[in-house]
């Protein structure tokens, strides 16, 4: 009897051990950068001149580099660059046990995203200067860069002292909610909202070393963000599918690192849950860790009704988005687009009906992913395009009903 309770204890204790990492004791947050203070940035110049200095950002520029072609176009995507800003936020509190990554949500900002005030001289820094439109200000201002060779930090606006429109955050939104799979998400936001902020920013975001520019990181955050976003919407903390960096799919695939930033050899569902295992921060705009880790077992739920699952961070804007949504759309639009919502009333826009200016003007149709972009990825043309026309057709429907952007 008490040999029976022994090994009952012992099977329980496996089992709990084979239900993933513990739960952090210190989960710290990432904040939006728009609500960083002038000596918050201040605080993170201080901390990416010391790690150039040290040679740190060179380091992080030639792994990325390496790695290019394993870490993108892929499901891969999403868990290696993950692992990839927290490495650097937990090389970046070794000079500052305050800092954190910000993330940068770029929708907010998407119909003029020049004018955002994260790309103002005090911040992220405004378009490059000279033939080499080397960075002048910013927490990175007058930086030399030496990876692959000695260059000045560059920027280069895709529209010349302007950069054209991203993808509105109803489009997100609609990837967020009616994305059932890992594999097709990742699809839609690498080849959208990834895409057009490293080509509007061009420079250094525009080549394969792009981690260098701090704008890599809170990019990378913010998409890391979005990703956290559709794993709590749709309880699918643990789903891997499609093509991996080394074939099908695996929880258990090694995340591809190079010697000048290793990984120790952790695998993809080492980094699937935030707030467990060393994976301890969350998002100030986003639902916190699971009180328990997730099931490997537990099946997918249908989209949770919710204002939080959007594109944008905030949450006033979210709730203006979604009642928006629900007011202007029918159910079979709702159903196929934002099945987060629920419900729906379709009334469709007369030619005499008006819209207020600015926030309330038609959503501008999102940026083409260029030629050399999908060449430089080795992407699929065919399904770039289905991508990017998906998300015109969710913004024409928007258009043509009665909605209005509160963005």
């Amino acid at each position: 009897m008490k040999l029976g309770v022994g090994l009952a204890f012992i099977a329980m204790a496996a089992l709990g051990s084979a239900q993933g990492p513990p739960r952090c004791s210190d989960i710290r947050v990432r904040r939006n950068a728009a609500s960083l203070s002038a000596q918050d940035w201040q605080s993170i110049s201080n901390v990416l001149r010391q790690m150039h200095d040290d040679g740190v950002l060179s380091r992080f520029g030639a792994s990325h580099d390496r790695l290019f072609n394993r870490v993108h176009g892929n499901t891969c995507f999403f868990p290696f660059h993950r692992r990839y800003v927290l490495e650097f936020e937990n090389i970046a509190r070794q000079y500052d046990s305050n800092f954190v990554v910000p993330y940068w949500d770029a929708t907010e900002s998407f119909r003029n995203p020049a004018a955002d005030p994260i790309l103002s001289s005090t911040a992220l820094g405004t378009n490059g200067q000279g033939n080499d439109h080397c960075l002048a200000n910013g927490v990175q201002g007058e930086m030399q860069l030496s990876y692959p060779s000695q260059h000045c930090l560059r920027r280069n606006y895709d529209q010349g002292n302007t950069i054209g429109p991203w993808y509105s955050p109803e489009i997100i939104s609609s990837y967020i909610q009616s994305d059932t799979s890992l594999a097709t998400f990742r699809e839609n936001i690498e080849y959208s909202i990834h895409g057009a902020v490293h080509l509007g920013m061009g420079g250094e975001m525009n080549t394969g070393y792009a981690a260098q520019d701090f704008s890599f990181m809170v990019h990378h955050a913010n998409l890391d963000r979005l990703w956290w976003d559709w794993q709590n919407a749709h309880n699918s903390f643990l789903m891997y599918d499609g093509t991996g960096s080394n074939g099908p799919a695996s929880l258990s695939d090694i995340i591809p690192e190079d010697s000048s930033v290793p990984f120790n050899g952790d695998t993809v569902e080492s980094v699937m849950v935030l707030g467990y295992g060393n994976v301890c921060y969350t998002y100030d705009s986003s639902t916190g860790p699971p009180q328990s880790y997730p099931s490997n077992n537990a099946a997918p739920q249908n989209q949770q009704q919710s204002n939080s699952f959007s594109g944008s961070s905030n949450p006033a804007n979210r709730a203006l988005e979604s009642e928006g949504l629900r007011n202007s759309l029918g159910s079979d639009v709702i159903n196929r687009l934002f099945p987060g919502l629920g419900g729906g009333n379709m009334r469709k826009r007369s030619e005499s009906q008006t819209k207020p200016t600015n926030c309330g003007d038609p959503i501008p149709f999102p940026p083409r992913l260029t030629p050399e972009w999908i060449a430089m990825h080795k992407y699929d043309p065919d399904r770039v395009e289905k991508a990017h026309r998906y998300a015109c057709e969710i913004v024409e429907t928007l258009n043509n009903s009665t909605y209005i952007s509160p963005y």
